[in-house]
């Protein structure tokens, strides 16, 4: 059997595992299953229909040797949003895009087909892009701002925390400018490196390389990475659910043995921060002499021992160029 068929089976075989769930009302496969665009490594993101949310199901899971993410849609909600549909809107931007050409599987009450009818043909409407790109940009300028405030009072690695969230928005808005689906974070900067012609400069790139000290030797990102883990699955385990510490480990290559290195350890980077700091208002966490203290091994993961001012600083005006191509495009 090939890794192809083996993994669409096992990805039908969890998904019809949920048909006999009382409160599932429709069934579907997302993201690169879904959409027919898989590799050897691909996880599934389960899309399912409830009647309401179903408490004891975790987002991040790993099931019979795969990475599920379990996306939880709705009824009413997304009765609401095709009986209202008046054409593109706001509204439509309140789903996840895992989930846009999904494979339905399950769906006899004919909940989930409409509702998709319209999230697929839509998505890429000249309107939804802009206010997608708008929405991104704009979080991305809150933490532009917020690293640039945080470097001048002297918390320049809780500054680079912010920035790095930052940056993954900034990637995601030059991709809706460009109409480029955000593909698997566990292949990021494989596929931004890619993209940079189609974005037309190497510069957010450079940046993604720079600001998550992806430059250093393979060896020192795989030793780190794994000095670190005993810190990182207690922490994804009390911010994301008992299953995210698995997750992380298995589907998302904890020992970096699928040869994309240094897209599997943004993603942790990225993901921590998003545990600790995603939250606008942490000012100081990875400044605190209690920080490096308690997570010595996880301190040097993020690469806060040697982190200076003067580096944060250079990352910023990276980072700033990198969004005033953004505008100057506009503007031309």
């Amino acid at each position: 059997m090939s890794w192809e068929t083996e993994l669409y089976e096992k990805a039908n075989r969890i998904a019809d595992s949920f048909r006999s769930h009382p409160r599932v009302v429709a069934i579907a496969l997302g993201g690169s299953i879904g959409r027919g665009q898989i590799w050897e490594h691909s996880d599934l993101e389960l899309c399912l229909v409830v009647e309401q949310r179903i408490e004891e199901l975790q987002h991040f899971n790993y099931i019979d040797g795969m990475g599920v993410e379990i996306i939880q849609l709705t009824r009413g909600k997304l009765e609401a949003f095709v009986n209202e549909w008046q054409g593109p809107d706001r509204s439509l931007l309140a789903f996840p895009i895992q989930i846009y050409q999904c494979k339905i599987l399950h769906d006899p009450e004919h909940v989930l087909a409409p509702f998709m009818h319209l999230y697929d043909s839509f998505l890429f409407d000249d309107s939804i892009v802009s206010m997608k790109e708008e929405e991104m940009l704009k979080q991305a300028d809150l933490r532009l701002d917020k690293a640039r405030r945080l470097v001048e009072t002297g918390c320049a690695k809780t500054a680079a925390a912010h920035l790095r969230i930052g940056l993954n928005f900034l990637l995601l808005g030059y991709y809706w400018r460009n109409r480029i689906l955000p593909r698997s974070q566990n292949r990021t900067i494989h596929f931004l490196k890619q993209n940079s012609a189609i974005i037309g400069h190497d510069l957010l790139y450079d940046l993604f390389i720079l600001a998550f000290c992806l430059n250093l030797p393979d060896s020192v990102l795989k030793e780190r990475l794994l000095d670190a883990q005993p810190s990182i699955f207690p922490i994804a385990e009390s911010s994301w659910g008992s299953q995210s510490s698995t997750f992380l480990k298995y589907a998302v290559d904890g020992r970096l043995e699928w040869g994309h290195d240094q897209s599997i350890i943004y993603v942790y980077k990225y993901c921590i921060h998003r545990m600790q700091a995603n939250s606008y208002d942490v000012d100081s966490l990875y400044d605190l002499p209690s920080f490096v203290e308690s997570y010595p091994e996880l301190h040097r993961f993020l690469d806060f021992d040697d982190l200076t001012p003067d580096i944060v600083s250079q990352w910023i005006d990276l980072y700033a160029a990198a969004r005033g191509r953004l505008d100057s495009k506009a503007i031309n």
